[in-house]
């Protein structure tokens, strides 16, 4: 879609009326179009008119279009998929707040299935204090409660201008609803006031008047109105493929239509007929084709008689790979995976739903750039209006960081052993949480906090908290990071073969004690005892019996030591 530009700050009243006007003639029309693709009311087949009306019409719609924008908003804009971090706590916690009381999630993945749509999207930003009087006359924000609302605006609703600037700035957006054939509601909103007027077809250019009837200040100080946009040619997923999806409804309509036409074939009857003449004209030919109908037989035919339908060869095997072939261009030049197809069935590991995903997630990759602009973008008004109203957050909008993650099937068994050669390799608890899908670990912090707690009653309430830092005493609660004390897999599977060798008499007690104590620090003397003098304890394995030499008979077991003792006696 175009992007507007204009070198005027203010518009008249004629310059409205013509921007509605050739909004409504121009633009509409396309935005309508796509719209019907995604309600599965597809134009091309739906309004096709029959060149016979004794032949069948089937109008098959295949919903495609909403099929592949499902796909694209579900995987990249699943509700709560987005998430939002800052160090400033004070105000990412504001930010979450106001996010909450608007329902940002559920807004988001909606303007994200627009921007899929139509290639654009809108959303228009107002004060709940506007509705409940708690601004002065001037328009100054009173009190800190003063709470920012965003709502999503059909594309077909608003109309953007910017100027001619490299980087182009919003000056006016005009937003308008049909309240009736003859009657609509228009707002024109300028950085510094908003101006509302009423459209009626009473006169006017091209019929219509537009009458002012209030004027309010706008807060803000800027438009406000966050547009998102499907790259700089602004083209949604369905534009590109709609001859293909038009392709594929004429496929599957006259298929139909051919199956009806061979439920409707003539019967042809060769040297026979079903009554004579006059029965015929005495009305006995639809009793005898009903009597054929209802016991569906023929009798006494001669040899050279016939009865058969005349019917046209269908090629199936032709219409099936056209089908195929069709099906296949949709989802490659829409950049859109089949997740039916076999490709994408079974237990494939990830790194293949990689592979197979490339081109989607250069798609989805290249789309969430221009989004995270626009989120941005509402951060900062919304950050406009806590300036104004005191709130004390003291946030800048880049100190937030946007966080996608995407809705893909899940191999827990894959991502558990992930896990674990992440943890093998030392890399923190805190990374691999992080790294985890939400259907896995929802809350990275919650499940760090699980940890500690469950490391924490290994050792009993005498020890105390297990400690976090580099070698302080274990029974210190204030320490670092219970992360750097934690031993991997590979320092475990150590200590326990020198434990081993212990056991096995190959290497000295107090040998193994010291190089537990140097390779652990935070271990007491006491603990690296409890570790190493079990195994010296342990009743060490007997040895098997000797085989007897060939011709010889076989060796006596060894006495048991008490016998040994008495011999020696």
């Amino acid at each position: 879609m175009e992007l507007l530009r204009t070198g005027k700050v203010a518009f008249s009243e004629d310059d409205i009326l013509k921007a509605l006007e050739e909004y409504e003639k121009k633009t509409i029309p396309k935005l309508d179009k796509l719209w019907r693709y995604y309600k599965a009311d597809n134009p091309k087949i739906v309004d096709r008119e029959s060149p016979d009306k004794n032949n069948p019409d089937n109008k098959t719609v295949v919903s495609y279009g909403r099929k592949l924008v499902n796909t694209f908003q579900g995987y990249a804009y699943r509700p709560g998929y987005i998430t939002y971090k800052s160090e400033n706590e004070k105000y990412i916690d504001e930010l979450h707040l106001t996010f909450r009381k608007n329902n940002e999630r559920v807004k988001t993945s909606r303007v994200g299935r627009d921007t899929g749509v139509y290639g654009v999207a809108y959303e228009r930003l107002y004060l709940e204090a506007e509705r409940d009087a708690l601004l002065s006359a001037d328009g100054a924000v009173m009190g800190d409660k003063t709470e920012v609302r965003f709502v999503n605006v059909d594309p077909r609703q608003m109309i953007v201008y910017y100027d001619y600037a490299p980087e182009p700035r919003k000056v006016l957006a005009i937003y308008f609803f049909r309240v009736d054939d003859d009657h609509y509601k228009v707002e024109a909103m300028y950085p510094n006031q908003r101006v509302f007027y009423d459209r009626d077809k009473s006169g006017g250019q091209q019929g219509w008047k537009l009458t002012e009837t209030k004027t309010e200040t706008n807060n803000f100080g800027e438009v406000p109105v966050v547009d998102y946009f499907m790259g700089d040619e602004r083209i949604g997923i369905i534009e590109p493929v709609v001859s293909l999806i038009d392709d594929f409804d004429l496929l599957t309509s006259d298929s139909m239509n051919e199956f009806d036409r061979f439920s409707n074939a003539y019967l042809l009857l060769k040297g026979f007929t079903l009554t004579s003449q006059a029965q015929r004209e005495s009305g006995s030919f639809s009793s005898a084709l009903a009597k054929l109908k209802r016991r569906r037989i023929f009798e006494n035919l001669k040899d050279t008689d016939d009865a058969k339908f005349l019917l046209k060869d269908t090629p199936t095997a032709f219409i099936v790979f056209l089908a195929d072939l069709v099906r296949e261009e949709i989802h490659k030049q829409s950049h859109v995976p089949d997740f039916m197809s076999e490709k994408l069935g079974g237990d494939i590991s990830g790194v293949a739903v990689a592979r197979l995903m490339f081109d989607f997630e250069n798609l989805v990759s290249s789309a969430e750039g221009d989004f995270d602009i626009a989120l941005m973008e509402r951060i900062r008004l919304i950050t406009l209006i806590y300036d104004k109203a005191n709130r004390g957050t003291n946030g800048e909008p880049a100190d937030v960081s946007i966080s996608h993650k995407r809705n893909v099937p899940q191999n827990v068994k894959e991502f558990a052993e992930i896990a674990d050669i992440m943890k093998r390799a030392g890399f923190s608890a805190e990374l691999i949480a992080e790294m985890m899908p939400d259907d896995i670990i929802p809350d990275p912090q919650v499940e760090l906090d699980r940890q500690k707690g469950e490391r924490n009653s290994m050792f009993g309430d005498d020890v105390g908290e297990i400690p976090e830092g580099d070698g302080t005493d274990m029974t210190q609660p204030e320490t670092a990071d219970v992360q750097a004390q934690a031993l991997n897999g590979a320092q475990i599977k150590s200590m326990m073969e020198m434990v081993a060798a212990v056991a096995a008499e190959t290497m000295p007690a107090e040998s193994v004690k010291a190089l537990l104590l140097v390779a652990v620090p935070s271990l007491t003397v006491e603990q690296a005892a409890a570790i190493v003098d079990p195994a010296v304890a342990m009743e060490k394995p007997k040895p098997p019996p000797m085989p007897p030499q060939f011709g010889q008979p076989p060796v006596p077991p060894p006495p048991p030591a008490e016998e040994e003792d008495e011999q020696s006696q």
